[in-house]
């Protein structure tokens, strides 16, 4: 028991006669003290606190670990078109849209489009010594898919059939290929481009011919959107290279390409690209550099035939005609290396690093210009063959390596053809092939063409 002053209701132990409080004698009344409770009822309270504190401390960290990471934003110093590379502007592709909307089933749906667009495009794929093209808004790109005259890239195409089965309502991503179609040709001939696909639940659309695919036959990497906005901002890169006051602005959109996209090998390809338009001759170490960090990701023929051209302008012959090698070695029917081959073929021998015999990979190559290629170093054929072979080579391409070894075939005659042929940009590499295949004489008409002026 215990005493409680009614004055100022202080507490004091049984026995006090006086408030400790306001000293009081008086008004000293009884209370009954509250029970104290158990050491193991304590204990027990103390326990469960403990466990509920562990379990939800575990179940916050369990989510701060396992959470999926948030997806960085696209930089700001892309290119335009790379923001949102799939949006719909306009009403040119709503009717195919609604078209996709009304197949229920996915595959379907799928087939339908990439049909549609492959029946719809008579524009080529950009190939090499092409003008890559600007990535366009998805309606004029749709307007000049039936240009014959026109140039597309395989990424322009996987955003239109990925954009129209997205507004249809399908689950999608563009995807970058990380093998080629064929295992003895390129990924991508350019070199700077790379592939691309639009995956569609189990299935990949292969927007370049028009098919669906398993996934699981297509070895491919899906882009993000940072990642795709830096595929976009490269090709926008290479488009701005080609013109001679926007090259500042080529060299930004191909930084924002690699910080968007920094595990590709497609935007480092398109900014040494970049480096060799813009940069002079201070830009060919950057863009060894560059095709070194993109050979480490992935080792393809393309990329090896642009390290041996970024060697070639920088004086060093011998490491371009070991690139030359690796690449005829990696893709035995593709064109452009055998060419290259045929063309440095001295060059390798005296390295011990030369190809048993470059012609004959030319004869076995796929790409139709190889014929004329062929009837060039092949044995046994004609003035009159070997000449129109050339002339028609030398008419089909703007490539520095084929438009060298056109001209090598058709000697002075090609002076005044050569001279309106080359722009000034490609001026050097043509001369270096030239001197390669032993027509060092055609390098002065060449060269007047380039301190003529520029194209």
């Amino acid at each position: 028991m215990s005493l409680e002053c009614a004055h100022c209701g202080t507490r004091c132990d049984d026995g006090t006669t006086r408030c400790p409080k306001c000293l009081r004698t008086t008004h000293l009344v009884s209370v009954a003290d509250a029970p104290a409770k158990s050491a193991p009822a304590r204990a027990r309270w103390i326990a469960a606190a403990s466990v509920l504190a562990l379990t939800l401390g575990g179940a916050a960290m369990y989510r701060q670990r396992h959470a999926p990471p948030e997806a960085p934003p696209v930089p700001s110093n892309v290119a335009p078109a790379a923001h949102d590379a799939l949006a719909l502007d306009g009403d040119a592709l709503a009717p195919l849209v609604e078209r996709a909307r009304a197949e229920r089933d996915e595959a379907a749906r799928a087939r339908l489009v990439a049909d549609e667009v492959h029946r719809r495009r008579a524009a080529a794929l950009v190939t090499e010594g092409d003008a890559v093209p600007a990535p366009r808004p998805l309606s004029q790109l749709w307007h000049v898919l039936p240009a014959a005259q026109e140039r597309v890239t395989s990424l322009d195409l996987a955003r239109l059939v990925a954009a129209v089965l997205r507004a249809a309502g399908s689950e999608v991503s563009v995807a970058a290929r990380t093998a080629p179609a064929r295992r003895d040709e390129p990924l991508d001939e350019t070199g700077l481009l790379g592939a691309y696909v639009v995956t569609v639940g189990a299935h990949v659309v292969e927007v370049t011919e028009g098919t669906l695919t398993a996934a699981t036959a297509v070895p491919h990497t899906p882009l993000d959107a940072r990642r795709l906005a830096g595929a976009v901002s490269a090709q926008a890169a290479l488009d701005a290279a080609s013109q001679r006051n926007t090259r500042d602005r080529a060299v930004e959109y191909a930084n924002a390409a690699v910080d968007a996209w920094p595990d590709g090998a497609a935007p480092l390809a398109a900014r040494a690209a970049v480096w060799m338009r813009a940069g002079s001759a201070g830009g060919l170490p950057l863009a060894v550099r560059d095709l070194r960090a993109a050979l480490a990701m992935r080792d393809d023929a393309a990329l090896e035939l642009r390290l041996a051209r970024a060697l070639l302008l920088a004086g060093s012959v011998a490491e371009a005609a070991y690139a030359v090698e690796r690449a005829t070695r990696l893709a035995p029917a593709w064109g452009s290396g055998a060419l290259a081959a045929w063309s440095m073929r001295r060059v390798m021998q005296s390295l011990d690093a030369g190809v048993a015999d470059p012609c004959a990979l030319l004869r076995a190559a796929r790409a139709p210009w190889t014929d004329n290629a062929y009837a060039l170093c092949a044995p046994g054929v004609d003035a009159t063959t070997r000449n129109a072979a050339a002339r028609r080579m030398l008419e089909a391409s703007r490539d520095p390596l084929r438009v060298a070894f056109a001209a090598a075939a058709l000697g002075d005659e090609v002076s005044a053809t050569l001279r309106a042929k080359v722009s000034a940009d490609d001026v050097r590499e043509t001369s270096m092939w030239l001197v390669l295949l032993d027509r060092g004489d055609l390098v002065p008409a060449l060269q007047g063409r380039a301190d003529g002026g520029a194209p």
